[in-house]
């Protein structure tokens, strides 16, 4: 029996978890097994016991060993450059597949306060800053007699993911692996993301900052008009060219290169040509955001109080 035979016996596509497969054969064995199902199906027992030791043996061990926040053993180091001053460490995650190219999850392969390279899954990296913070709020343990509601839980998780992000992001290099070199400026392909009601600006007018707020840049158009937000066709460059108008080490120019409306989902989106330029800093933001994130842990540690 192979893997593709296993699958098919147990009813899986090969995207299941380690979970999923067990929940799926104690299913198929409550069915099948001769003490459940008061018939002498034996035989199919068995085939499904081969084909479920052949599937768990593509886990890399038991659901505890295989926490993809907890310390792997097998940790190594990880070749990429470091932040030292980091507010903590996080893992490398790399996506495991079968002998058939199936994948059957990721596994933590170094931990450490690495900057994101290219080598580096994006997909991966905004998990481990995701899993990251996770762990780090579910330290706190805010009160031992009230639960936490989900949607608070997930503002506090989004916030401290995206702090995070800015420390394991080296913005210039990013930036030369992203976008193109023009002059002394970096020229990237962005997006408006128009308000429902603002009128489509004209191809070849600029567009200015207005405010960020919640982690997004909105923009206004020569009369000051607020016209919707900043976005961009690569989801990469959110998490490099925010941080940095935030923290004021980026100048910008945005020009309307097509006015087109183009859909996704039910959002309307104008195309951009947008133009950044880095500027030099003597002060660093590294300890005001560990402050910021301090800030958030120990404000949750107050929910429920």
């Amino acid at each position: 029996m192979n893997k593709s035979q296993a699958r098919k016996i147990l009813g899986l596509d090969g995207t299941e978890d380690e979970k999923e497969v067990k929940k799926k054969y104690r299913k198929l064995m409550h069915a099948h097994h001769p003490d459940s199902s008061g018939s002498d199906d034996s035989e199919a027992a068995a085939k499904i016991n081969t084909a479920y030791e052949l599937i768990m043996k593509g886990f890399d061990g038991p659901e505890q060993k295989k926490s993809t926040v907890k310390r792997s053993p097998k940790a190594k180091t990880w070749n990429a450059k470091e932040n030292k001053n980091a507010y903590c460490v996080r893992p490398i995650f790399h996506e495991v597949e079968d002998y058939d190219g199936n994948s059957i999850g990721t596994i933590e392969i170094a931990r450490g306060k690495y900057v994101w390279s290219k080598d580096e899954e994006f997909s991966l990296f905004l998990k481990s800053l995701y899993e990251t913070s996770k762990e780090l709020l579910d330290n706190v343990r805010p009160s031992l007699f009230f639960e936490v509601p989900d949607v608070i839980k997930q503002k506090y998780l989004a916030d401290i993911t995206y702090l995070l992000t800015g420390q394991f992001i080296d913005s210039s290099l990013t930036l030369k692996e992203l976008g193109v070199l023009d002059i002394d400026a970096y020229k990237i392909d962005a997006m408006l993301e128009l308000d429902t009601n603002a009128t489509t600006p004209k191809v070849g007018s600029t567009l200015y900052p207005a405010a960020v707020s919640n982690h997004r840049l909105y923009l206004r158009n020569k009369s000051g008009q607020i016209i919707g937000y900043l976005s961009f066709k690569d989801d990469r460059l959110y998490y490099v060219i925010i941080p940095l108008l935030e923290q004021k080490k980026a100048q910008v120019k945005m020009v309307v290169a097509d006015n087109s409306l183009k859909s996704r989902t039910r959002k309307k989106y104008v195309d951009l040509d947008l133009w950044i330029r880095l500027l030099e800093t003597e002060t660093s933001e590294i300890e005001s955001t560990n402050r910021r994130i301090d800030e958030l842990l120990k404000k949750y540690a107050k929910e429920g109080l």
